[in-house]
């Protein structure tokens, strides 16, 4: 099935050198369902996931 969403290699740095995510590869199909967990504080919605 072809995905509907498809990230190869993503990242995320914040000032300071800080990686919030490292190279990253993810595929999502029709009707899967996804969640971003993580403790408060480190970065979850500034994602845009």
């Amino acid at each position: 099935m072809r995905p509907v969403v498809e990230l190869e290699r993503a990242g995320r740095t914040y000032g300071g050198g800080v990686a919030a995510l490292r190279e990253a590869t993810v595929a999502i199909g029709y009707g899967e369902l996804v969640a971003v967990v993580g403790p408060s504080g480190s970065g979850k919605p500034k994602q845009g996931l």
